[in-house]
């Protein structure tokens, strides 16, 4: 094991990390814990907020953990250790004629995350978050113990861990269960749309056949309307004498952290009118796995655009009942405010139930935008949005928050009194210390 002091900040830049102890486990496997700080797992610190830091503990670096530990070819079940990304998994599992049953918006997330995060995909009205695929767990403890965890054995653990935001142990490996493919092309489709009613027609239409849906939409504060682009998806089939590419995909990476932000109310609209008019109704393409699933990872350090202030990104979901009221009050907030979000998606959650005991999914409408960081006005617009979603029996995604205060937080995530036995006693982050 080695030891180094480092601030390690969250991919949004919010809030600035104090001195932190990193900890880079070796091939042993072997901790050290000490009852005299805390510990958190952090793997390639996407998470928008504090639940990947532990300001004053120590923070275990996962990176060392990549191992494939078994894959069974015939059934489709892969079994890793945490620190591996998606993307190192999915090169691994293509051309072998398999895929992950959930990804999410970058493939630059480690398997341990996905699982403490209980990450959802495009998909989820077909197959609900990625811990519903997570056959077992092996969960080290502060008491050097592993346990292995799993809907027949510790179950409770089992339910805490996943989208337990690492609190309950380290998540060493997982097994998970994957999907069929037939090659590494999506066959998509894009519909522009001009209104909210717009959009809930798309959606009615064409949820139900197909596998993927997202809306990336563009909020006008003037009009107080929006419009957007219905993109949906599914795996290709039935092409003959199909190689895999594994293909490159062009990317660049922006030089340091901007002393200003690039983002402004002058380059929003540049981004969003191309963005928008670029997009065509066309007939069914097939567009590479890569460039549909992970759009932004065409610039790897994207956050810096946003300079040395960061980014805040509000993720929130609602029932689906009121969903159309709900939307019409985010819009006429975020209008008053004038904060036009630079970056908003916009989708639908279905049905299926997660696992976890503080998984943020449940059925409804989910939306995603990301703001400027403007400070205490920006704060204000972000405490007002959270009495919106209380109101209406939604709640917040916890990967996403930074500020969220600890009244909202209850209110919530009603689990968490019971999620709270499974916190190991040596395991904290500075989420859990700011809502606790």
């Amino acid at each position: 094991m080695t030891y180094n002091m480092k601030k390690l900040n969250p991919w949004n830049n919010i809030p600035k990390s104090n001195n932190s102890t990193l900890l880079k486990i070796d091939k042993n496997l072997k901790i050290e814990f000490d009852s005299n700080t805390t510990f958190l797992a952090r793997g390639e610190g996407r998470s928008y907020g504090d639940v990947c830091l532990n300001n004053n503990g120590t923070l275990i670096d996962t990176n060392n953990l990549k191992k494939i530990l078994y894959f069974d070819e015939l059934k489709g079940v892969v079994e890793c250790e945490a620190g591996i990304t998606i993307k190192e998994l999915l090169e691994y599992l293509i051309p072998k004629g398999w895929f992950l049953p959930v990804v999410p918006g970058t493939s630059y997330v480690t398997l341990g995350g996905a699982i403490a995060n209980d990450i959802h995909g495009k998909n989820h009205h077909k197959s609900g978050s990625f811990g519903n695929f997570v056959e077992s767990l092996n969960l080290l403890s502060s008491e050097d113990k592993v346990y292995l965890c799993s809907p027949d054995k510790n179950q409770e653990k089992f339910s805490a861990t996943i989208g337990g935001l690492g609190l309950t142990g380290l998540i060493l490996s997982a097994k998970i269960q994957l999907i069929k493919i037939e090659n590494d092309l999506i066959d998509s489709k894009s519909i522009k749309f001009n209104s909210l009613d717009e959009f809930f027609e798309l959606n009615e239409q064409l949820e139900n056949n197909n596998e993927y849906t997202v809306s990336w939409i563009d909020i006008n504060l003037k009009t107080k309307n929006l419009r957007g682009i219905f993109h949906v998806g599914n795996h290709s089939k039935n092409i003959k004498n199909y190689k895999f590419k594994n293909k490159k995909i062009f990317s660049f990476t922006l030089p340091l952290v901007q002393r200003f932000s690039l983002v402004n109310n002058i380059t929003i609209n540049l981004l969003n009118n191309f963005y928008f008019w670029a997009n065509k109704n066309d007939a069914v393409k097939k567009q590479y796995y890569r460039s549909f699933f992970f759009p932004l990872d065409f610039i790897k350090n994207w956050n810096k655009a946003y300079g040395k202030k960061g980014f805040y990104q509000y993720q929130f979901v609602v029932p689906d009942e009121n969903s159309k009221t709900v939307l019409y009050e985010v819009i006429d907030l975020v209008s008053y405010y004038k904060q036009r979000p630079v970056l908003s998606v916009l989708k639908t959650f279905g049905k299926i139930e997660s696992k976890g005991l503080m998984s943020f999914p449940l059925s409804g409408l989910t939306l995603a935008m990301d703001f400027q960081n403007k400070g205490s006005k920006t704060l204000e617009m972000l405490n007002e949005l959270d009495k919106i979603v209380r109101k209406n029996n939604g709640r917040i995604y916890i990967a996403k928050d930074c500020r969220m205060g600890k009244d909202s937080f209850k209110s919530f995530y009603s689990n968490f009194v019971e999620f709270s036995k499974f916190i190991d006693p040596n395991f904290s982050s500075t989420f859990l210390k700011r809502v606790s």
